[in-house]
């Protein structure tokens, strides 16, 4: 089957964590292929699953720590998959337990500012998050 041929509504879900330190950086991760730039943690939501457990699944795979608390859908940002299909991201701010990463689904991750976040280069389907950078940081 031609995936990129799906027809039109076809979206695939994902749930991505907000995730700010005490200095109101936002924490980006880069994943395991040396080519795929940066991130927001997070991924696809599967059948049958909350998107509470997609974010705790997820942030495991990732970053090899549990989550201590999520908020409510701060934003939804759309984007292209490198696939061809289109995919919907629901953002949702989330508190982690420890940042003593233990690295799986991602090989690095750091904490950045606003204007670093702006000069980041993106995956190249996740790239859409830097339309959404007043709801990360909004203005004052």
């Amino acid at each position: 089957m031609d995936l990129s041929k799906l027809p039109s509504p076809f979206y695939r879900g994902t749930i991505k964590a907000i995730i700010l330190d005490e200095h109101q950086q936002l924490l980006v991760g880069a994943g395991e292929e040396s080519n795929t730039g940066w991130e927001i943690p997070g991924g696809g939501l599967e059948h049958d699953e909350t998107i509470e457990d997609c974010l705790k699944r997820e942030i495991m795979e990732e970053l090899g720590v549990e989550v201590e608390k999520i908020g409510q859908v701060a934003f939804i940002y759309r984007g292209k998959s490198v696939h061809g299909w289109m995919i919907l991201r629901v953002a949702m701010p989330v508190e982690l337990k420890s940042t003593d990463f233990k690295f799986g689904d991602m090989k690095a991750a750091k904490f950045v500012t606003r204007d670093e976040f702006l000069s980041l280069d993106f995956a190249a389907d996740e790239g859409t998050i830097k339309t959404c950078v007043d709801f990360i940081w909004p203005p004052t």
